[in-house]
């Protein structure tokens, strides 16, 4: 390597290790090294747990003898795991990794009181709250946090702002039904277009209980009906309460299954109410006291479907467009509808003058 090619090559070496400084925040030196930045607060002082975002959303979670819920769901079950997961990561954050200690850098990291990714409210045991800003990341798993009253701002090493969500759905189990495809052994449909049952043929496929003798089955439909309910997923809960709105007076549909194993047979109702402005469906199955929020594209064909969905529609045999004939009536004189009329005699355009031999 001649030279001027060593000298390019360590002055691009230079501009890649500026250009990194530039991009990786500056630790400050903490002013005590490893220290918890919730002291000495455990995760079994903690009995309350709320999460917000900077547009207002938020999510109460809150722990009943043990049992994390959501109270404003009528204590609808969380997952344990999840909730004690988090805690624990925010519990263990360390004050080692400090970033800055001037108010002024608050907007810029996302851990402003007015700017932030997820502000996050601990109510512990003896009545006392502590409150948390999680901001933006920092890379290599990191997220910049900031405790509530103080300037300092801190890297958190293995957590992530969205690991805090504001919907339901990220603290439950999402699962609200499922059901054994191979041990369905009856499937019954009612909706706005009647009552559909399903029975299994001599060929071990779905298809519809009153067949009549000229009908072809659809055997495809009910399969993808029965996949459907494998795992019915909630959107959020909706609690205990069947309120008016949710429309179980009159049901878009319930759907009755039969599961059958070796030791025992199950019978398993869906109600499903009349759809939302978002789309969603409530719905309560009749193993569970909670209404919940089902997406309407898990649900809308049980409610749309009519007895052709489950037939083979009959090819329609295709007929030649008849080719309209003028009528003609005996005795009657042809006429041409449009006379040729000409506008002006023709003239002609130049005249000749014979010319004279002098």
């Amino acid at each position: 390597m001649n030279r001027p090619t060593r000298f390019l090559a360590g002055l691009l070496a230079v501009q890649i290790v500026i250009a990194a400084l530039m991009f990786v925040p500056r630790l400050l030196p903490a002013s005590t090294s490893g220290a918890p930045l919730l002291g000495a607060l455990q995760v079994a002082d903690i009995v309350g747990l709320m999460v917000q975002d900077k547009g207002g959303k938020s999510i109460e979670l809150a722990n009943r003898s043990g049992a994390w819920v959501l109270p404003h769901s009528d204590d609808y079950p969380a997952e344990v795991s999840k909730v004690q997961t988090f805690l624990e990561k925010l519990v263990g954050v360390q004050t080692d990794a400090l970033v800055t200690r001037t108010a002024s850098s608050h907007k810029r990291l996302q851990v402003a009181a007015d700017d932030f990714v997820r502000k996050i409210d601990l109510k512990l045991a003896d009545g006392a709250t502590r409150s948390l800003y999680l901001g933006s990341p920092s890379g290599a798993g990191a997220t910049h946090v900031r405790l509530d009253g103080q300037d300092e701002v801190y890297l958190a090493r293995g957590l992530n702002s969205f690991e805090a969500g504001v919907e339901a759905s990220a603290w439950i189990n999402t699962t609200y039904l499922s059901v054994q495809q191979s041990q369905v052994t009856s499937l019954k449909i009612t909706n706005a277009q009647g009552e559909f049952e399903f029975v299994k043929n001599a060929a071990n496929q779905w298809v519809l209980k009153d067949l009549a003798a000229d009908e072809q089955p659809n055997i495809d439909q009910p399969t993808v009906l029965i996949a459907r309910l494998g795992s019915v997923t909630i959107r959020k809960p909706l609690g205990k309460e069947a309120k008016p709105e949710y429309g179980f007076d009159k049901p878009a549909a319930v759907v009755t299954v039969v599961v059958s194993d070796t030791t025992s047979t199950t019978v398993k109702t869906l109600t499903i109410g009349t759809k939302d402005a978002e789309g969603n469906y409530p719905v309560i199955a009749s193993d569970s006291p909670y209404y919940v929020s089902v997406s309407g594209f898990t649900l809308d064909q049980f409610v749309n479907v009519n007895r052709n969905s489950f037939l083979v529609q009959p090819t329609p045999t295709p007929t030649a467009e008849p080719v309209a004939t003028p009528a003609l009536t005996p005795g009657a004189p042809v006429t041409a509808t449009t006379p040729i009329t000409l506008t002006s005699p023709p003239t002609s355009t130049e005249t000749i003058t014979p010319t004279t031999t002098p």
